[in-house]
Order: C-alpha cells, then sequence, then structure tokens
C-alpha cells in the first residue's frame, strides 16, 4: 500500500546560491515607489508556482505553497483580525529566525481570510492536493500580548471564534486538508482541556475536510494519550526533535491518523534514505500504512533551498519503496 508524503508547511524562499531573489528584489522596489503591490504579488505567485513544482518533482502527495508569502505564520492573519496590533519582532521558538508578536488591544473581530486567495492560486498550479494551514488558538495566543481581555481562557476563545470563520472559507474554497499549527501547546499541558474546546469551535463549522493538529519543536510526552482526544482527525508528531513521541505512538488509536516528521527540518545533513524507509517501515507496522502519513520534523523554512529539495527527495523515495 502506498505511504503518502506531506510537508508541514514552510519551504524556503531564497533561491539556489547565484540565481536572483525575485521576491526580495521586488520588496525593496515596492519600498522605494518603483513598482507596484501587483508585481509583488507576481513575484510571490511565481515563487509559490516553483515551491509547489519541487514538492511534486520528489515525490510529495500532499503539498502547502510552502507560506512564500508569509514572514511567518501569525501576523498575516493577525493583520486581518481587528483588535491586534503588530508589534516587535520576538525569536520564533529555538530557531534563528523571528516573528512579528501580534498585540490584542481590543476586541477581536473577523475582517475577511486571510489565506483563501494563496490557497486558490496553489491549487490552480498544483497537480497534486493542497494543504492549507492556519495556527491554532493556543499557540495564537500564547505568542501574542493580551492587553485587552485580561484573561487567558478568553482571549484563546475570542481567537478560536476568528480561525472557525478563516476554516471556513478555506473549505468553501476547495481545501479538503486543513492543518491547524499547536506548537506551543506541547510546553502548555494546563491548556490541553482549553485547547480542546478551543480546536472544537474552530472545526465546528466544517463538514468534509480532514484536519490535522500540527506540533512540533519538542515531544508530546507532557500531554500524554491526552492528545489522542482532540477534535482532529489527524495528530502530526516530531520524532526528531521529540524522539519520545516513538513511545507515545505505540498507544496510537485506531481511529487517528499519524503524520510523521521524520526528516530533520532544521539540519542541513542528508538523512540515509536506508534509515528512512526503516522508520517508514515500523510505523507503518504501529499505526497500518493506511492510517500513517510521513513529513520533515517542522516547515523547511530553516535549510538552503537546495538542502530541502534533496531531502525530499529522499522522503519520496523511502516512502515509494515501502509502498512498493
Amino acid at each position: 500500500m502506498p505511504i503518502t508524503t506531506t510537508v508541514v508547511g514552510s519551504y524556503p524562499k531564497p533561491p539556489n546560491e547565484g540565481d536572483t531573489f525575485r521576491v526580495r528584489k521586488t520588496l525593496h522596489a515596492l519600498e522605494k515607489g518603483t513598482v507596484s503591490v501587483d508585481d509583488l504579488h507576481q513575484a510571490q505567485d511565481e515563487l509559490a508556482r516553483q515551491v509547489i513544482s519541487e514538492q511534486e518533482e520528489a515525490g510529495i502527495d500532499l503539498v502547502t505553497d510552502g507560506h512564500v508569502r508569509w514572514d511567518d505564520i501569525l501576523t498575516p492573519f493577525a493583520r486581518n483580525i481587528a483588535g491586534f496590533e503588530i508589534g516587535g519582532l520576538l525569536r520564533w521558538f529555538d530557531n534563528n529566525v523571528y516573528y512579528r508578536r501580534p498585540v490584542c488591544v481590543g476586541d477581536l473581530d473577523w475582517r475577511g481570510p486571510s489565506s483563501t486567495d494563496a490557497f486558490r492560486f496553489a491549487t490552480s498550479v498544483a497537480s497534486k492536493d493542497v494543504k492549507a494551514v492556519i495556527p491554532g488558538p493556543v499557540t495564537f495566543a500564547r505568542l501574542s500580548v493580551d492587553e485587552h481581555y485580561g484573561d487567558h481562557d478568553a482571549f484563546v476563545r475570542a481567537i478560536a471564534r476568528v480561525l472557525a470563520q478563516e476554516a471556513f472559507e478555506l473549505e468553501a474554497a476547495g481545501a479538503r486538508y486543513i492543518q491547524i499549527d499547536e506548537p506551543a501547546l506541547l510546553n502548555a499541558p494546563e491548556d490541553l482541556a482549553l485547547a480542546r474546546e478551543a480546536l472544537g469551535m474552530v472545526t465546528s463549522e466544517l463538514t468534509s475536510a480532514e484536519v490535522t493538529l500540527g506540533t512540533y519543536f519538542a515531544d508530546a510526552k507532557r500531554l500524554g494519550t491526552e492528545i489522542f482526544h482532540l477534535p482532529v482527525h489527524t495528530i502530526a508528531l516530531d520524532l526528531v526533535s521529540g524522539p519520545e513521541n516513538r513511545e507515545l505512538i505505540k498507544s496510537f488509536p485506531g481511529d487517528l491518523k499519524l503524520q510523521a516528521g521524520i526528516v530533520d527540518a532544521r539540519n542541513t545533513k542528508l538523512e540515509d534514505t536506508g534509515e528512512l524507509q526503516a522508520t517508514i517501515e515500523e510505523l507503518a507496522g504501529n499505526v497500518g500504512p493506511e492510517r500513517l502519513r510521513v513529513a520533515p520534523s517542522a516547515g523547511l523554512e530553516f535549510l538552503p533551498r537546495e538542502k530541502a529539495r534533496a531531502k525530499l527527495h529522499r522522503l519520496g523515495e523511502a516512502a515509494r519503496k515501502v509502498g512498493a
């Protein structure tokens, strides 16, 4: 039985060494007033087309647009939510990339979709299924500053209500797969019950989309098997930064799918294809090949473009060998 391959979300934006970074060049020209916003959108469209093509050529079955229009996963949504202002730069977990911290200064209200146009374009140029990715309400809240609600639970619920509208619009735009990223939940077991409620709010209006809970950068041992009771169809676990997740997988329930992050998204060293194949075989034996999806451990934005592409080729090759 074939083993499905996917990516977590982001992909390196800079081109191979020596090539022109058109998006960055266009952004600089936009600041000088020598090009238009339409020129920037065209450059981003071309980059998204390249990124999707590279994933498909590597044998990835479920692709994303690589988040090529985003500097981080929070800012595009925060800019489109009334009640948020955009703050200063902070480090994105323990990585050498940064995000702009949203600051809540008033009641949160949805002002229209933030990701549907990018999703529609991706589906128009992809030959494989495209996965939409949005931030999770707990992670969104924990990486923001609340200067309005004064209550963490109320803040998370307010974010969830807005994200529910985003998820609904994505499904209406044709999204069959939606990933909700909650990396901050791994270190906040006290939020587990709240996460169950908030994720239920986000997914409450969905009728057909398969929902993945995206976790990475750590293991889920502090959440334990309770993570399996969240209202999603697929659980994404990082087996590179969180090797203890292998023990958790032994208790994986039969009604969920597993997205296993087995390729290191933060290290340029290429994995051995045979070792990847052995890992996939082991995981398929634990959960069943029909319920297994293999992926990098996190978004690939931390790698040079050629390394990210090579890692995906090895992942695709290993999955095909197991499937055969």
